[in-house]
């Protein structure tokens, strides 16, 4: 092992001004099932054709998982990706399938941690989901889930997610000045979407008092063929 190899693996215990700084590597995010997909399998019944386009889900997310397990369930990776294919962030979260709740989270940062001795290019202003948005209406909204379920409900739209845990920043929101953009916050984010981007984006209370969650998966229920 070389001075550079060495000065690697110890670089996220040097001062910051010392620390390498890469890309996270693209190889590190397979797609790959998870208990969040697991999830989106039982909503779609487990029907053919929409098996398939959750498949496509975690293909076009790169929706992956960690051998990390709590509470009986495997880490959902969900890979923050700007519009440059960069992956800049991103959240890992554990998901109960049958319940379809969040009962515990970590960055991705933490996860990558322990495979390489290195810190990362992160990005706090990209969306999850923002890769795919290009040229099509947008829907923001607070939770990955959200965004998928959106997805296969209403795929003509592109849904971006603010990320569970996380706010909308100043940064998200100016990339989409000029473009036909609905917020849909929930009853915890109302206010502050409200008060700091209503002046310039639509923001739609419908979903304030009501889940908006169980509103795509009974749209999602109502267009399949019995």
């Amino acid at each position: 092992m070389d001075d550079k190899e060495l000065k690697q693996i110890l670089s996220t215990k040097a001062p910051a001004y010392q620390r390498s700084l890469i890309e996270i590597p693209k190889d590190s995010f397979v797609p790959h099932y998870s208990s969040l997909t697991d999830y989106l399998d039982r909503v779609v019944g487990y029907e053919a054709k929409m098996l398939s386009r959750v498949d496509q889900l975690i293909i076009r997310y790169r929706l992956g998982a960690v051998m990390k397990i709590e509470g009986g369930h495997y880490g959902t990776v969900l890979p923050r990706i700007n519009r440059k294919g960069m992956v800049v962030g991103g959240n890992v979260i554990y998901f109960n399938a049958k319940a379809g709740t969040v009962f515990y989270k970590e960055t991705l940062i933490n996860n990558l941690y322990s495979w390489y001795a290195f810190d990362y290019y992160v990005d706090p202003d990209v969306f999850f989901g923002e890769h795919l948005y290009l040229g099509r209406r947008i829907a923001v909204v607070q939770e990955e889930k959200t965004a998928l379920l959106g997805t296969l409900a209403y795929p003509e739209i592109a849904w971006l997610a603010a990320g569970v845990g996380n706010n909308l920043t100043d940064g998200m929101m100016e990339k989409l000045k000029g473009r036909q953009v609905i917020l849909f916050p929930d009853d915890f984010c109302y206010d502050y979407w409200s008060e700091h981007f209503g002046c310039k984006f639509k923001v739609d209370n419908s979903f304030v008092h009501r889940d908006i969650n169980q509103y795509l998966i009974d749209f999602i229920h109502s267009q399949q063929v019995p």
